[in-house]
């Protein structure tokens, strides 16, 4: 009889710790909290961002083609993906002149604006003064933008006949870069405030 009833006992051992298993599974919040924190997208603070890129610019009309290099840097002044900062860019066109741009930058997300100064030296055109206008974005590596050069002021050679001027100038430029985290920790990928991809390098 004893045998019987310690038979039984044993038996019934692993459907109780099963039963209490499922109670405690059942009866606690960790599994609702967790799975709307997992949904919940992470704040993220202020944050400041370079980013180096190689640049191949085309200019509509004139067929003139130039690379280079750019900078960014660009601030994020709270968790918003609203940014701010500074831009500068050169470029060396096929013609033998040099095109150098540089002013103040506003982003939201990936889509931007560009407002500055240019100057184009010496070439097939007369030596120009802009003002420089670009509509950007970026996304990961790689970058597009629009830009407009109106110019203010232009400059002859001082001796040879007078070379022809560019007048407005509307050009693409296409570039491959990355941002990176000075401070904070915001996404390269230009949609930080709503948790998609990683982050930027640091």
């Amino acid at each position: 009889m004893r045998r019987f009833a310690l038979t039984a006992l044993l038996l019934s051992l692993p459907a109780l710790a099963s039963a209490q298993t499922a109670g405690t599974t059942l009866d606690g919040d960790a599994v609702p909290q967790l799975l709307s924190a997992e949904r919940t997208p992470s704040v993220r603070g202020p944050a400041l961002q370079l980013r180096p890129s190689v640049m191949y610019a085309f200019t509509k009309g004139d067929r003139a083609h130039g690379f280079g290099v750019g900078l960014e840097l660009m601030r994020y002044p709270g968790s918003s993906p609203l940014r701010w900062g500074f831009f500068a860019e050169t470029q060396a066109e096929l013609d033998g002149a040099w095109r150098t741009a540089g002013g103040f930058g506003l982003g939201w997300g990936g889509f931007g604006m560009n407002v500055g100064i240019a100057h184009r030296t010496l070439g097939d055109y007369a030596t120009s003064t802009m003002i420089h206008l670009a509509k950007t974005f970026h996304w990961g590596p790689v970058g597009v933008s629009g830009r407009i050069g109106i110019p203010v002021h232009e400059t002859q050679p001082s001796q040879g006949p007078p070379l022809p001027t560019r007048g407005v100038e509307f050009g693409m430029v296409l570039s491959v870069g990355w941002s990176f985290n000075l401070q904070g920790d915001r996404s390269a990928w230009g949609c930080d405030h709503h948790g998609h991809h990683g982050r930027a390098s640091r």
